[in-house]
C-alpha cells in the first residue's frame, strides 16, 4: 500500500528535515492541492447564514505559502498560485444533512481535546442540521479507534449531543483508542468496507496522527463515493501543512509546568534533574516547553543530529553538549540544573549505536544512561559531588482535560469537519494553516512529518537561552 506506512527511523542526515516551505518549492510544479469531490452538490443548505456564518464560494482558496516571492513566481508565469479550499459552509451540500449516516474514529495515541472533537461534531449533525434518527440519519462512534471498523461487526455505539456533552471537557476519548497493526490493517481493510456499507456511512470521521490519517487516506480511495475527513491530532505537532494541531497547546502548557517543578526539586536538593518529553521524531514539545520554562541548562531535539552521518559524529555533538552541562554546574556555587530531552533522541541513539561514553546505547533507557554519565562527573564550584534523577512524565501530560485554546480550537475543527463533509469533500483534513482553516488533501499530508528547523531564530533563542553548542542545519 503506497504511502500507508512511513520509515520509523529517526533522523538520518539532513534530507529527513521536512518543512511544508520546503515540499512547496521543490514541488512547485507538481504540487497537488486540489480537494477531491464526490460529486455535484444539489441540496440546498437549510440553514441560512444568519445560523452559520458566510457561506465560503466553491472557488475560495488560500495560498499554500505566504511568501511574496514563491507567489510572484506564479503570477509572473500566468499561472494560478496553489492553494488549499478555504473550510467553512457551503450554499450546496452533497449529502441530504438529516439522512445522512456518520461514523466517528479516534484513533493512535491519547491527547487532550479528543472528547471536545467528537462532541463538535455530533452537536453540528444532530444540533445545527437536524440529523433525524426517524428518517434513518445517524452519528456512531466507533469503540477502540481503526479496531472497531474491523471484526464481522462494526464496535459502534449510537451517539448523542446529550451523552457527548458530558465528556466534552475530559481528557482521553470516551470512544477508546488501540493501535492496530498495520498488517493486520492491510489484511483486514476488505472487512473494513464491507462494515462501512454494512452500515451505509455516508461520512467517516477519523481524528488521529499521521498513521492514521495515512489509514484514512487509504480507506478513502476504496470507498469513492463515502467522505472520508480527517481531523489531524498530535501531540508532537509534525504533521505537514498543520500549523498546530490540537492537544500540543495543553501538552506544552503541562510539561512546562513539570520542568518548573523539577527545577524546584533540583534547585531546592542541589541537584541535576532530566526531563524526558513526548517528541518520537521532532522535538516541538521538548522545544515549546523548554522555551516557556526559560532557564534549562540544555534542550536536546533528534533535530540537532540532522546532517551528521556517522555514529561518531553524533557521539561527538552528543558528548560536547553533556559536556556543556559538567562546565555549566561546575560554575555555580551550588550546582543545579534541568535537561529537558525529547524522547526521540535515546531511539536516534539507539539506532545508530551511539555509545554514551564507554556504554553501548540501551533501547529506552537513553536519559538513564545520561544521568549516569553525568553523575561521575558533575561537581559545583566549591568542588561538592552535584546529585541527578530523571523524570519522564509521558501520560501524565497527555491524559488530561483540553486547555481553553484546545476547547474552542478542536470544537472549530468538529464543526468545519461536518461542513466538509456534508458538501461532499472528501480524503482531505481540516488544518488551520497560515491563520486560516483549510482542506488539505490527505495525500500531500501523506509525503511525510515536518520537523523543527535548527536553523531558525525559534531554535537559536533557545541554544542562546541554555548556553549549549549550536549544532544542526544551517549551524
Amino acid at each position: 500500500m503506497e504511502n500507508l506506512t512511513r520509515q520509523k527511523s529517526v533522523i538520518d542526515g539532513a534530507a529527513a528535515l521536512i518543512s511544508e516551505r520546503r515540499v512547496a518549492y521543490e514541488a512547485r510544479d507538481s504540487l497537488q492541492t486540489t480537494v477531491e469531490r464526490l460529486g455535484q452538490p444539489e441540496f440546498d443548505n437549510p440553514q441560512s447564514e444568519e445560523l452559520l456564518g458566510l457561506f465560503r464560494p466553491e472557488d475560495s482558496r488560500r495560498a499554500v505559502l505566504a511568501d511574496m516571492d514563491y507567489i510572484e513566481t506564479f503570477i509572473a508565469a500566468g499561472r494560478p498560485v496553489p492553494g488549499f479550499p478555504e473550510a467553512g459552509p457551503r450554499k450546496k451540500l452533497f449529502f441530504n444533512p438529516q439522512t445522512v449516516r456518520a461514523a466517528i474514529v479516534t484513533s493512535g495515541g491519547v491527547a487532550p481535546g479528543l472528547n471536545r472533537v467528537t462532541h463538535a461534531i455530533v452537536q453540528r449533525h444532530y444540533a445545527t442540521y437536524g440529523c433525524d434518527i426517524s428518517q434513518g440519519g445517524a452519528v456512531f462512534g466507533v469503540y477502540d479507534g481503526i479496531t472497531g471498523l474491523l471484526g464481522d461487526e462494526m464496535d459502534i455505539g449510537l451517539l448523542s449531543p446529550d451523552f457527548t456533552r458530558e465528556h466534552l471537557a475530559e481528557g482521553g476519548s470516551k470512544l477508546g483508542l488501540r493501535r492496530v497493526n498495520k498488517d493486520v490493517f492491510v489484511d483486514q481493510t476488505a472487512k473494513i468496507v464491507e462494515n462501512l456499507r454494512k452500515q451505509k456511512i455516508n461520512i467517516l470521521y477519523v481524528i488521529g496522527g499521521d498513521g492514521s490519517l495515512r489509514a484514512a487516506n487509504h480507506i478513502a480511495k476504496l470507498v469513492p463515493d463515502m467522505a472520508v475527513i480527517g481531523v489531524p491530532k498530535t501531540m508532537d505537532n509534525d504533521i505537514l501543512w498543520v500549523a498546530q494541531s490540537f492537544g500540543f497547546s495543553t501538552t506544552v502548557d503541562k510539561a512546562t509546568d513539570v520542568i518548573r517543578q523539577m527545577e524546584t526539586e533540583a534547585s531546592s536538593t542541589r541537584r541535576v534533574g532530566i526531563v524526558e518529553l513526548f517528541g518520537a521524531e521532532s522535538g516541538f514539545v521538548a522545544a515549546n516547553a523548554a522555551h516557556a520554562f526559560g532557564k534549562a541548562t540544555l534542550v536536546l531535539i533528534p533535530e540537532m543530529f540532522a546532517g551528521y552521518q556517522t555514529s561518531e559524529e553524533i557521539e561527538d555533538v552528543l558528548m560536547q553538549c553533556l559536556e556543556h552541562v559538567v562546565t555549566k554546574v561546575a560554575a555555580m556555587p551550588r550546582g543545579e540544573g534541568v535537561i529537558v530531552v525529547a524522547e526521540g533522541v535515546g531511539e536516534l541513539m539507539w539506532q545508530r549505536k551511539v555509545k554514551i561514553g564507554d556504554e553501548e546505547p540501551i533501547h529506552d533507557r537513553f536519559s538513564y544512561q545520561v544521568e549516569r554519565w553525568l553523575k561521575n562527573r558533575l561537581k559545583d564550584g566549591r568542588g561538592r559531588s552535584v546529585g541527578t534523577f530523571v523524570n519522564r512524565p509521558r501520560h501524565h501530560i497527555r491524559a488530561i482535560p483540553p486547555n481553553a485554546f484546545d476547547q474552542t480550537y478542536c470544537d472549530r475543527l468538529g464543526a468545519l469537519a461536518v461542513e466538509a463533509g456534508l458538501a461532499g469533500y472528501t480524503r482531505c483534513v481540516i488544518s488551520y494553516w497560515l491563520s486560516e482553516f483549510v482542506l488539505v488533501p490527505l495525500p500531500l499530508i501523506a509525503q511525510g512529518q515536518k520537523r523543527l528547523t535548527t536553523s531558525g531564530m525559534f531554535w537559536k533563542q533557545i541554544v542562546l537561552s541554555t548556553g549549549q553548542p549550536a549544532f544542526g542545519v544551517g549551524t
